[in-house]
């Protein structure tokens, strides 16, 4: 099995993970996720990125490749971990650490969306697109 076809597996499974906690969350919560509106962009983005696994594990699905799709999704997730912390108790260092791994998670879906995975894999991961 080609590490492709793996990873795109990994990708439906992270996908729907991403969006049944989406699913709850906003079930558990209903109308009273739009009180809280970082809550809200946080769901939203996990939603997102979910989505964005999924069609990840699809084969070619709006003209672009699969990791560009999960190069996309990471970065919406990395952007999504900051807001989880916003405006708790913990403060600044929740902030800070939950900022430095979502910035982390954003910059290896930034390689994998623009660069193909040229940085973070070895080597690129287009070497066999059209």
């Amino acid at each position: 099995m080609s590490v492709g076809r793996t990873q795109r597996r990994l990708n439906a499974a992270l996908g729907v993970f991403l969006l049944a906690v989406a699913v709850v969350v906003v079930t558990l919560l209903g109308d009273g996720l739009l009180a809280t509106p970082v809550l809200a962009g946080q769901v939203l983005l996990v939603a997102l990125a979910g989505g964005c696994d999924l069609l990840a594990a699809a084969d070619r699905p709006g003209g672009w490749a699969w990791y560009r799709w999960s190069g996309l999704g990471n970065v919406l997730l990395g952007l999504s971990l900051p807001l989880g912390v916003f405006g708790t108790a913990g403060g600044s260092l929740y902030l800070l650490l939950a900022g430095v791994g979502g910035l982390s998670l954003a910059l290896l879906g930034v390689d994998l969306l623009v660069f193909a995975g040229r940085y973070t894999r070895g080597t690129q991961l287009d070497w066999r697109d059209d």
